[in-house]
């Protein structure tokens, strides 16, 4: 072979490539989405579940369903947690329907002898799709039928609040935590001291920000946040705490600028009491926002102690 013909196979090689680079990279989706996302397995003694985060990538919120359901059917990767079902179980659909109730058809495979463990697997399953943005609801169905629990009673849909974790088998312990609310005015917070049990089960930031939900129990305070407030998933790494809400969070919490100001600092106050803490992330539907009303919530957001108010200050 010449040199002449060499170079010019050559030539048509890093070409093609070229070109097969250029399609790829052409065809990438860039709308996909990368989040990280809270999926739950059997804890090591198989008397609870407990979550593990996965990063997924998604474009909408059906891709969202499936890859956390086919990331459920393969298992934790590592460590001792157990699976929820066997990896040759059919995931035979979903339907979500409104109000964001959400159905999921299984093999028969996903059904073990013992009843109490199937009640676990799919509470895993309903605590791991409540946290994506429009699910609100799940059921899951076994050949078409509800699972069981040991009484024999079918298992409707079930809500992510409906799973009471909380047993003697799990650590827990009870903490005081600073919350913190409006002044009659307004325009202050006041710190409420409360103290709450908390168990192995969920982060204590999420404690918290339920608490904030539930609202003050002060008469002579303001509860800030919405009922309507769903937090999807929290994230702490080093000092900053990664918030995820639903995105209704934007809607049922607006109002005067004052307001909207007061309820962010609410949040960010209340988590920085604890020492391990100092920033905040406000993620909505997993994906960051610019602004909440007349508050940029773009990047990471520290404690404010001007808007606190004094011991001479309350009113």
């Amino acid at each position: 072979m010449t040199r002449k013909k060499l170079i010019v196979i050559v030539s048509a090689v890093l070409a093609l490539t070229i070109a097969v680079i250029c399609a790829v990279f052409i065809s990438y989706d860039r709308t996909t989405e990368k989040i990280n996302f809270d999926l739950y397995f059997i804890n090591e003694d198989g008397t609870g579940i407990v979550s593990s985060t996965h990063k997924i990538r998604y474009k909408d919120e059906d891709e969202l369903i499936r890859s956390a359901l086919e990331m459920l059917r393969k298992g934790p990767t590592g460590g001792k947690l157990g699976a929820i079902m066997p990896r040759d179980t059919e995931i035979n659909g979903i339907e979500l329907s409104g109000g964001g109730f959400l159905t999921v058809y299984f093999s028969d495979k996903f059904l073990s002898d013992d009843p109490s463990r199937n009640v676990l697997n799919v509470y895993a399953v309903v605590k791991t799709l409540c946290s994506t943005a429009h699910v609100s609801r799940v059921r899951v169905l076994v050949n078409g039928e509800p699972v069981k629990d040991k009484d024999g009673k079918p298992l409707e849909y079930i809500s992510a609040s409906d799973i009471n974790l909380e047993t003697e088998e799990y650590r827990s312990e009870m903490r005081e935590v600073g919350l913190y609310f409006a002044d009659s005015t307004g325009k202050k917070l006041v710190c409420e001291k409360r103290t709450i049990k908390i168990t192995d089960q969920q982060p204590i930031e999420q404690y918290i920000i339920n608490e904030l939900i539930k609202g003050t129990k002060d008469k002579k305070l303001k509860t800030l946040l919405s009922k309507k407030t769903v937090l999807v998933s929290v994230e702490v790494q080093e000092n900053i705490c990664y918030l995820n809400f639903k995105s209704n969070f934007l809607t049922d919490n607006s109002g005067t600028p004052e307001h909207e100001k007061m309820v962010i600092y609410s949040i960010v106050n209340s988590l920085t009491e604890l020492q391990m803490l100092a920033r905040v992330q406000f993620y909505m539907d997993g994906k960051r926002v610019d602004n909440f009303g007349s508050v940029e919530i773009d990047d990471y957001i520290e404690r404010n102690t001007s808007i606190i108010a004094g011991k001479g200050e309350i009113k």
